[in-house]
């Protein structure tokens, strides 16, 4: 299960509060969420402080999220790990 949590910041930042595990499904709500802040040419933040686990798949598309207007922070190093791996694939 994920929760996100929307906080709007200065400007046209909206940072994205990651809580849970990252699955298939809940990619696929943070993708839409992640999608309906892009067209208001808003920045993204994805705050994966609260990740607690995702998988090689779901990391893969995870790092094809990132973009000039979306970026990830506060990873654990276990999510860094993950994420650092299947970027160098790419």
């Amino acid at each position: 299960m994920l929760r996100i949590t929307e906080n709007f910041e200065s400007g046209k930042t909206v940072r994205l509060r990651l809580d849970g595990t990252i699955s298939r499904t809940s990619f696929a709500e943070l993708k839409e969420t992640c999608a309906s802040h892009q067209t208001s040419h808003e920045q993204i933040v994805l705050d994966m402080a609260g990740v607690v686990f995702m998988n090689n798949e779901v990391a893969t598309q995870v790092v094809s999220l990132r973009s000039e207007r979306l970026r990830i922070i506060n990873c654990s190093p276990f999510i860094e790990t993950l994420l650092n791996s299947v970027q160098q694939v790419q």
